[in-house]
């Protein structure tokens, strides 16, 4: 039904009398030649969906329905981490109900302004598209509708080294090649959300801080069919797979660095080798896994200069004997760390020790809060090759007037996989060398000391 649907909508798109045989449209060779920029560095703004400058932005979204958000969706990415190895591939996004980032991009011609997610835990990347099947409301932007672009194109199904990008790939309900439906749909399912349309490729222009980069015959999924309550505008997948944009740009190095003063909370990303700094002592290495995530090796976790004792191996990459993932992986999309209860019973333990002072408490959603944190342990997270401190802003959040530790406990049944969340990641200049698997966390500027002063990201 849904691929009678989608011809419906592509033959609608072409204006037809007779399907797919317009010369917009490529007979025959594929069109995709994925730009090679070479030392050419260029940006992209990042935007706080929460922040009043998003186009996102609802006044009457609380900072409590936020922060519930957020601790929803962080545990739900560990899930799905968890379980990648026993999925189906039906299963083949993380979910981003409580979306974080917003990349800011021009898309087609002419030039089409829109948002998406900016995730580091997805590949892919997709948009709404006209006309829809089933599409929602994304905020103050309307919807892209590829008609409107001289430089749209959709993918055929014999291209397969393009149509096998895309998540779900197919082209017919029993066959991969219908003669009837030349076009490659992907089908991306978020858990218990999906988006569904046609692989297609696309000017896309990127800019920020004074650069600008039009990128030629772009991959991306064209949707018409979407089931997802939170109304995500889009994602643009970061991982580090074949599909993502990171890979299409044929750069081996991006980093993205995110400011939060107070509701405003804005950033870049930047792509090319400038993007990356490989000083001694600020590095540390990105483990290899066949799902194109950033997972790496956190040794330990010290308080106040001393290291805590955890399990050995808690946060070792390795499937156990249940086939369910173990590890540790940097996540732009879960907006708190989530840590292994062993681990992060361990670690509140013995911080409640050092502010023996004071008696703690706890909220709806954090475990561990302080009316005051001015005599605050320094909790360090200790990554092979790099250390890396979390300021107070960053380990700390105001909620229910407390200091709470903006950490969460992951439960056995919940997963495996923890995760540095965005929370941690706040005015810190992340850097990945996907070249040499490598990772640089250097903060920009002093650590920011006063926690209250910090809307969590």
């Amino acid at each position: 039904m849904f691929f009678s649907i989608i011809f419906l909508i592509i033959t609608l798109i072409n204006s037809l009398d007779q399907c797919f045989t317009s010369s917009l449209y490529p007979p025959a060779e594929p069109s995709f030649n994925p730009p090679r920029n070479g030392d050419i560095m260029f940006s992209a703004s990042l935007i706080h969906r929460s922040s009043p400058e998003s186009p996102f932005y609802d006044p009457n979204y609380t900072r409590e329905k936020h922060i519930q958000d957020g601790v929803h969706t962080s545990v739900a990415r560990s899930r799905y981490f968890s379980q990648l190895n026993t999925l189906t591939k039906d299963y083949v996004a993380a979910p981003v109900s409580g979306w974080n980032l917003l990349m800011k991009y021009t898309m087609g011609t002419p030039a089409f302004n829109s948002y998406g997610i900016f995730d580091t835990g997805s590949s892919f990347t997709w948009f709404q598209c006209r006309p829809c099947v089933h599409c929602y409301k994304q905020g103050n932007y309307p919807i892209f509708n590829p008609q409107n672009s001289s430089t749209y194109r959709h993918v055929q199904c014999k291209d397969q080294q393009y149509c096998s990008m895309a998540p779900g790939h197919s082209c017919g309900s029993s066959t991969t090649e219908d003669p009837d439906f030349p076009f490659c749909v992907y089908h991306a399912s978020y858990m218990d959300r999906s988006s569904r349309g046609v692989v297609s490729t696309e000017t896309l222009i990127l800019s920020a801080e004074n650069t600008s980069r039009t990128l030629s015959n772009m991959v991306f999924g064209c949707g018409h069919d979407h089931h997802d309550k939170s109304h995500s505008p889009g994602v643009v997948g970061v991982g580090n797979n074949s599909v993502s944009l990171v890979r299409q740009l044929t750069v081996s190095h991006f980093s993205h660095y995110v400011f939060a003063n107070g509701t405003h909370i804005r950033g870049v990303a930047h792509f090319g080798p400038g993007a990356f700094t490989s000083d001694v002592g600020m590095t540390t290495p990105l483990l290899p896994n066949d799902y194109g995530l950033y997972y790496l090796n956190l040794t330990g976790i010290s308080v106040d200069g001393t290291e805590v004792n955890l399990p050995d191996g808690i946060f070792e990459k390795s499937i156990d004997k249940n086939g369910t993932e173990v590890g540790f992986i940097i996540d732009s999309g879960a907006s708190y760390t989530m840590l292994r209860a062993e681990a992060y019973d361990i670690l509140v333990s013995v911080i409640m020790d050092f502010m023996s002072g004071q008696t703690p408490e706890s909220t709806e959603h954090f475990e561990l809060c302080y009316r005051d944190i001015s005599d605050a342990p320094e909790v360090v997270f200790h990554f092979n090759g790099l250390d890396y401190m979390l300021c107070d802003a960053n380990l700390w959040i105001r909620h229910s007037g407390l200091y709470c530790l903006a950490m969460i406990r992951l439960k056995e049944s919940e997963g495996k996989v923890s995760l540095l969340g965005f929370h941690q990641q706040r005015n810190v200049h992340i850097g990945y060398d996907l070249e040499n698997n490598l990772l640089s966390l250097i903060y920009t500027g002093a650590c920011p000391d006063d926690a209250a002063d910090f809307l969590q990201g």
